[in-house]
């Protein structure tokens, strides 16, 4: 048993495989710290929200964001698309370190391999991850944008440790299971620092952020 997880441990630590062992290491730490309310997750969108993006048309953009839209990374939490894009690039990396990679051992070819695999595994990775958050994609988009209209003036409760005219989210409670919304507030407010457990007021819906503008709620 100690021998096969200590081969394991060899081969996760092997190149490519170490650099996506290395992101899913990070993208769980995220989660960790995430659940217990110390950052917010915040969506990939590109242009107008409320409109089709056109993938065909990449002249104006950057060569990373036309990437993410080639494979139709965008829509979802930006966490959401690493944490499948690092699992599945592991696997398949470390499917490649156990059957294939093993077999070369002379230094320039190893490496020569490793990154031809590297940057295939990642191709393949991002283009997985795009089918699989396509329908998660298209639901969030189907959500009525009156609904964030509808929740001004409504009381929520902060879930992260802070929240600054950058960062925060509160839980609202609509009846069912809840709501999780991201919340700012002015960096020149002179109230009292908001914290976990804070009721407060959601006052204006900021379009460009996707978040609740916020102020404490007064207790009557």
């Amino acid at each position: 048993m100690q021998e096969s997880f200590l081969i394991f441990i060899t081969k996760i630590s092997l190149y490519p495989t170490v650099i996506f062992t290395g992101l899913v290491m990070f993208v769980t730490l995220y989660w960790l710290v995430s659940l217990i309310g110390m950052v917010d997750m915040d969506t990939v969108e590109f242009g107008d929200s409320g409109s089709d993006t056109n993938v065909s048309d990449l002249s104006s953009t950057g060569f990373f964001t036309g990437l993410m839209l080639k494979f139709g990374l965008y829509g979802v939490p930006l966490i959401i698309i690493l944490s499948l894009v690092s699992l599945i690039g592991w696997l398949l990396s470390y499917v490649y370190t156990s059957f294939l990679h093993q077999r070369i051992d002379s230094g320039i070819l190893y490496y020569l391999f490793g990154t031809g695999a590297l940057v295939f595994v990642l191709v393949v990775s991002m283009w997985l991850t795009g089918i699989i958050i396509s329908p998660i994609r298209k639901s969030i988009a189907k959500i009525p944008k009156r609904n964030a209209a509808n929740n001004i003036g409504k009381t929520a409760i902060v879930r992260t440790l802070s929240v600054t005219d950058k960062h925060g989210e509160a839980e609202l409670n609509d009846g069912g299971a809840g709501l999780i919304l991201k919340i700012r507030r002015d960096s020149d407010s002179v109230e009292l620092p908001l914290k976990q457990g804070d009721k407060v007021l959601l006052v204006e819906y900021l379009n460009d952020s996707g978040a609740y503008r916020v102020a404490l709620a007064k207790d009557k």
